[in-house]
């Protein structure tokens, strides 16, 4: 049985300086072991309902559970429960890497030597422990990072906000978190959300994804379920080695669910959700008039075409 790290129930925020309802009647359950991706066009309550979840903002109504239990925004546990990683620069930029973490361990009240060992596990698995010596603004803008992300999880929280750290990555240093961040949540049992507008990483690293638009909870679920159940389908485009006619495409469209064929030149071209499940059926059709397939090109749909779908907008950075 899944368990359940924060459930949101009959959550409502409305801000009475403008009469604003930033989070309208939201319910969500985000899992123990999971990261989960939070998306949402500018205006569409995502920061609002961060701001609630890390204790930052009170809500009009409703109720915010961690495993079970509602914390007061001004709870102590609800700090040491819940770690944040914000997009800017949250460290001293002149104290060393091992001074910045120290501070912050302290803050938590963190026992001298239980600090130490956690500052050094966190140091070798973030691949920073040959710069522990130098000062937080002689790194690299990767290596900022990944500090950010230390101080953020020195007093190993259960739950962890990430806001945009992925910006301004290498594809190696981004791909190193990847597998960093999915060995916390999973082997730890640690919950992640992360909120970015770089689609392809929110896809690549969440095991669950959430749509918000005008504080509303559009869908939730796999990335892959999301873009079968709301894309607007794969383009596979199959170059065929000579002339064929329109008899074929018709074949196609009857006897494949789901699909929208065109012909272009010697290719054709069809459209449909979960394309390379339906490769093996649609190649046997065109084998089965004599004709030889003899490219295959296969573009998948994004999640930024299903966020397009259910919003209207595109998703950019503030």
């Amino acid at each position: 049985m899944t368990e359940t790290a924060i459930q949101i129930q009959n959550l409502t925020k409305i801000y009475s300086t403008n009469n604003l309802k930033a989070i309208d009647s939201l319910d969500l359950a985000i899992y123990k072991g999971e990261i989960f991706g939070l998306l949402g066009p500018n205006g569409a309550g995502k920061t609002s309902l961060i701001r609630m979840l890390v204790g930052l903002l009170k809500s009009s109504s409703g109720q915010i559970l961690f495993d079970g239990d509602e914390l007061n925004i001004n709870s102590s546990r609800l700090k040491h429960h819940i770690g944040y990683v914000p997009q800017e620069a949250a460290f001293w930029k002149n104290l060393t890497v091992y001074e910045n973490l120290n501070v912050i361990g302290t803050t938590y009240n963190i026992p001298s030597k239980e600090l130490k060992e956690r500052i050094n596990h966190l140091l070798e698995g973030l691949y920073l422990i040959d710069q522990k010596k130098k000062l937080a603004s002689k790194l690299s803008g990767g290596m900022q990072r990944r500090l950010n992300l230390a101080m953020g999880m020195i007093h190993n929280p259960q739950i962890l906000f990430l806001d945009e750290v992925f910006v301004g990555l290498d594809p190696q240093t981004r791909n190193y978190l990847y597998d960093y961040l999915r060995d916390f949540a999973s082997k730890e049992n640690k919950t992640i959300i992360i909120t970015s507008h770089l689609m392809e990483i929110v896809d690549a690293l969440s095991d669950r994804v959430g749509i918000l638009d005008l504080g509303k909870m559009l869908a939730v679920d796999t990335p892959e379920n999301l873009k079968n159940t709301h894309g607007k389908g794969d383009i596979l485009e199959l170059e065929i080695d000579k002339e064929f006619d329109e008899d074929l495409l018709n074949k196609i469209e009857k006897s494949v669910k789901d699909v929208s064929v065109e012909k272009k030149d010697q290719d054709i071209f069809i459209k449909t959700l979960n394309a390379i499940a339906k490769i093996p059926e649609i190649l046997n059709i065109i084998e089965g008039e004599g004709l030889t397939v003899s490219d295959v090109k296969l573009t998948k749909q994004s999640l930024e075409t299903v966020f397009i779908s259910l919003t209207g907008k595109e998703l950019r950075g503030d």
